[in-house]
Formats: C-alpha cells, sequence, structure tokens
C-alpha cells in the first residue's frame, strides 16, 4: 500500500507555503550551483533565505514508481529528529513531502562534514589534535545522549565521516537520521545491516558497550 500524500509541513520558526517558496528561489529550482554535497539518498544545497539566515536542504531522489524507500528515510528522520533535542545532533527547521520535490531543512554548519575536511589536504592540516579530540567528545556526547539519555533508545547506524557536520569553531553535530532504528524497551531488538559501505556503525558497538559494562557491573 502506497503512503498517503501529503504537502509541506514546517517544525520551527518558518510559515509552510512561504518557507517552500523561499526554499526553492533561493536555489533556483535546486540548480547544480547550490548543490553542497551528494548521498546514495539526495543532494544537500545551501540556501540563504530572504531573512538572510543560511540553511542547508537536503532533496530526497525521486522514487522510481512502486520504490518507498526514499519516502520511508525521510519520515523515519523527521520523525526522530523532532523527539530529540542535543547541541551534537544537527537541528531540523522544516520538511516538504511531495510528488513532485520532497526535502529536509537543517541549520547550516559553515565546515560542512568531516570527510570533506579530511579529503582536503590544506583542510585536513588545520586540524590539529586538540580540534580533534573535540570533535570526537562531540560524537561521543551525540551517541551518548541517544543511547543513555532518551527513552526509548535510539541508534543511528551510520556514522561516518559523511554524517558528522563541523560549525565554524569545529564543533560536531550528527547528522543524516534515515537509517536509525529506534529500539523497543523490554523486547528484543534485531535490524538489518545498514550503513555506509566501508562502515561497521560506531554506534551499535557503542551501545553495545554501554551494555556489557552494565552487565560486568552487575555481575561483580
Amino acid at each position: 500500500m502506497q503512503p498517503k500524500e501529503f504537502e509541506l509541513h514546517t517544525i520551527s520558526i518558518f510559515d509552510g507555503k512561504l518557507f517552500y517558496e523561499e526554499i526553492i528561489k533561493a536555489t533556483e529550482d535546486f540548480d547544480d550551483a547550490y548543490c553542497i554535497g551528494r548521498g546514495g539518498f539526495g543532494n544537500v544545497y545551501k540556501a540563504k533565505l530572504p531573512s538572510d539566515d543560511l540553511v542547508a536542504v537536503k532533496k530526497l531522489h525521486t522514487p522510481a514508481d512502486g520504490e518507498w524507500s526514499t519516502r520511508k528515510e525521510l519520515l523515519n528522520e523527521v520523525k526522530i529528529l523532532t523527539e530529540i533535542r542535543h547541541r551534537n545532533i544537527v537541528k531540523l527547521y522544516g520538511f516538504c513531502s511531495h510528488s513532485q520535490h520532497s526535502f529536509l531543512v537543517y541549520e547550516y554548519l559553515e565546515r560542512g562534514s568531516l570527510y570533506s575536511i579530511l579529503d582536503n589536504d590544506e583542510e585536513a592540516k588545520k586540524l590539529d589534535w586538540s580540534k580533534r579530540l573535540n570533535i570526537i567528545k562531540g560524537v561521543a556526547h551525540g551517541l551518548s545522549y541517544m543511547h543513555c539519555d532518551v527513552s526509548p533508545p535510539i541508534v543511528h547506524r551510520d556514522i561516518s565521516s559523511k554524517n558528522i557536520l563541523l560549525d565554524d569553531e569545529y564543533e560536531a553535530c550528527i547528522s543524516d537520521f534515515g537509517t536509525a532504528k529506534v529500539l523497543e524497551i523490554n523486547s528484543s531488538n534485531w535490524t538489518a545491516v545498514a550503513g555506509t559501505f566501508g562502515y561497521v556503525a560506531p554506534g551499535n558497538f557503542l551501545l553495545a558497550f554501554h551494555y556489557i559494562t552494565y552487565v560486568v557491573k552487575l555481575s561483580i
């Protein structure tokens, strides 16, 4: 059964229809000149609104006939990001789910992904040990919040350098929750392997580590 079609939805400070029109105009209908990143589920665009606010817009690829995995990813990310708030987790401002355009609108983080920085020799040289340690701490705080401070817990399942975004001060934010999993409390949780090729999501290992530590403490 195909999911019910619905229009633009906003989550934060923006007016729905006006917000949609501003996004289309700011990106010139998602012209490649505004594209700042490409991924398996969609491309990311930089948009400057009339209010001078900068936002990042992830436009999801149009699904083929009968294929609704893209829509499922959008709804999953929206559900999770509207229920959690943390300084090391990217903020979601709004989203649109429509047959013509499906996109999510986030806060804009100036330095982009950790992957893009590490892939650039000049930018990578700026990552001294204090900055690298700060990035690791930020990701760890974000994961710890999802695993231990949220009920039910959330496992990201795709922690990679492409999904760690940095602001101007090199503070890290976890992004891209399309494949994240909400765990059922007091129940067995099974999930298929998910994530970026070449990575085994550290989020899963961190959750396992917390659990193992807890079991060990109980046995002492």
